[in-house]
């Protein structure tokens, strides 16, 4: 969802509770790819919720880091194919205030809630398999002191990674056809999933990439608490956040070792990239960065750049973007 300017005090706050969460789960590109590696993550059926259009609508729950998530599983209409669906992960953006993470409007959890309710329906009236995990913290999932976490993103890389691998429990789905699509935020989380993942998502695409946090970012935070004034001598809440949360992680951890354009290099699976040229939530200079760096790196990308300033894209644009993305799954199988 759009960006907007988190509780500064609320991350000085927590910052003693956090304590005690990095250990051995930690976020760096290594830890990730050890979550990757690990395999032994399942799905459980918590609900089966009305169908639309055919489409039929699960709540699944599972398990990282000894915290109980939760999932959307929209399965398409119709006869299932001889060798499953194709399945695609949806990584969701930054919501405000995580515990109504997929709600209504009438203030009711319907899980993907009505921001992303129309590109989770598109795709599986598009034939995909579509898993949605809501994130630690958001809506019922446990986790909640980590969505003020200056890296509450990378943590939900790995709740993202957990989700992936829990798709292995669930009949009907090809995962030889898999594939990952992340919006704002949840671009920066796909683009982390898919370096710890390797081969195993066919192709990726993100939509508005925020570029995962990197420290202009984390300013951006601080400065729009002092109206764009800064000095030395003023107090910094969210930075001093990040340092505590990079000393609990270990010695010789930098924030750029967990920004997610810094490691974009490492991934293996070619990603499809769209943006909006006036986007004021996640400036499109952060895809475009994204697409220079995989270039540089020899790696397979494409990149579009729409005019107008749509964060989610929207009527002509929305299916000229899912149209791309598609095509570009379907080439990559």
């Amino acid at each position: 969802m759009r960006q907007g300017v988190k509780i500064l005090a609320a991350i000085a706050l927590l910052l003693p509770v956090f304590r005690g969460f990095a250990g051995d789960t930690g976020i760096t590109p290594a830890a990730l790819a050890t979550l990757a590696a690990s395999g032994s993550h399942t799905f459980t059926l918590v609900t089966d919720n009305p169908g639309t259009e055919g489409i039929r609508r699960q709540i699944l729950s599972f398990e990282v880091d000894g915290l109980r998530q939760y999932a959307l599983l929209l399965r398409p209409a119709g006869d299932r194919p001889e060798q499953g669906w194709p399945v695609l992960q949806f990584n969701h953006g930054f919501h405000p205030d995580p515990p109504r993470n997929g709600f209504n409007a009438q203030g009711k959890s319907d899980r993907p809630g009505d921001y992303y309710r129309q590109t989770t329906q598109a795709y599986a009236r598009a034939g995909f398999a579509v898993v949605a995990p809501d994130y630690r913290g958001h809506n019922v999932s446990e986790g909640g002191a980590f969505t003020s976490r200056a890296l509450a993103d990378a943590w939900y890389s790995r709740d993202a990674i957990a989700c992936f691998l829990a798709l292995e429990s669930v009949d009907g789905l090809d995962l030889s056809r898999a594939y990952m699509l992340g919006h704002s935020m949840g671009g920066a989380v796909t683009l982390r999933v898919m370096r710890a993942l390797g081969s195993r998502v066919k192709a990726g695409a993100v939509w508005s990439t925020s570029g995962g946090g990197g420290l202009a970012y984390l300013m951006g935070w601080e400065l729009a608490e002092s109206l764009g004034e800064d000095y030395a001598g003023v107090s910094k809440p969210v930075l001093d956040g990040l340092m505590h949360e990079l000393q609990e992680l270990g010695q010789g951890v930098a924030a750029n070792d967990l920004y997610s354009l810094n490691n974009a290099d490492k991934i293996e699976s070619p990603i499809s990239i769209q943006h909006a040229a006036g986007d004021t939530s996640t400036p499109a200079a952060a895809s475009m960065d994204l697409a220079a760096r995989l270039y540089l790196a020899g790696k397979d990308y494409q990149l579009k750049i729409y005019p107008g300033s749509d964060h989610l894209f929207t009527g002509e644009q929305f299916s000229r973007a899912m149209e791309r993305d598609i095509a570009w799954f379907e080439a990559h199988r």
